[in-house]
């Protein structure tokens, strides 16, 4: 629901705007694509935003890209827990485009 809501929202926008389905396909998106930022739920299916930012970090060609974790917890735990695993920022859900524009132009090159 998430991810529809993120494309109708960014659809009239200057930006391109890539979503996938699971962890697993972003970082197959991510290495593809080199995006200027990353937007990653942290519950998803086969691997979750923990083990794609993990993962994101560990390939030196695609470590500078800044990722921002989008989850409904606002519990200091969980947020910490987003900046262990190399997050540039977390955005509670539920959010509003606005505050989702702000991230994107925080850390977008466009």
């Amino acid at each position: 629901m998430i991810r529809k809501l993120v494309e109708t929202a960014l659809r009239s926008s200057t930006h391109d705007v890539h979503l996938a389905g699971d962890g697993k396909e972003g970082l197959e998106l991510i290495a593809r694509l080199r995006p200027d930022v990353v937007f990653s739920d942290v519950a998803m299916p086969q691997m979750n935003g923990f083990e794609l930012a993990d993962a994101i970090r560990a390939r030196p060609d695609i470590a500078h890209i800044p990722i921002v974790f989008m989850t409904a917890s606002v519990q200091r735990e969980q947020i910490d827990e987003c900046f262990r695993h190399g997050g540039a920022g977390h955005l509670a859900k539920p959010f509003t485009m606005a505050e989702l524009r702000a991230r994107i132009a925080q850390f977008s090159k466009n």
